[in-house]
């Protein structure tokens, strides 16, 4: 999972010029809380991440925007990673942590 959502970001930083396909990305996905989370809501939550981080590649790709909206974009989703991976990390513990007992 980290695997990906890295590459996702390592491809954010080369920009293809071409006529943008995409619009800008919308709102964020509300990511499901790790602590209490089903399998299936997490993995929902999985996709919708991942939709987002295409989606937002894409655009980043189109080298559209200023230089500005560009680093507040990236950093934007950056963000959304981190939170992502962590709300990740904490299913993991809880899920191998409820597999011990």
């Amino acid at each position: 999972m980290k695997v990906l959502l890295m590459t996702v970001l390592i491809c954010l930083a080369f920009n293809a010029s071409a006529d943008c396909p995409v619009k800008r990305p919308g709102e964020l996905p509300v990511l499901p809380d790790g602590a209490v989370a089903s399998d299936e809501v997490m993995y929902r939550g999985q996709l919708a991440a991942e939709k987002y981080l295409l989606h937002a590649e894409a655009y980043i790709g189109c080298d559209v925007m200023g230089p500005q909206q560009h680093l507040i974009l990236v950093a934007k989703v950056e963000d959304f990673s981190r939170v992502y991976n962590d709300e990740v990390i904490e299913f993991q513990v809880r899920s191998n942590l409820l597999a011990e007992k």
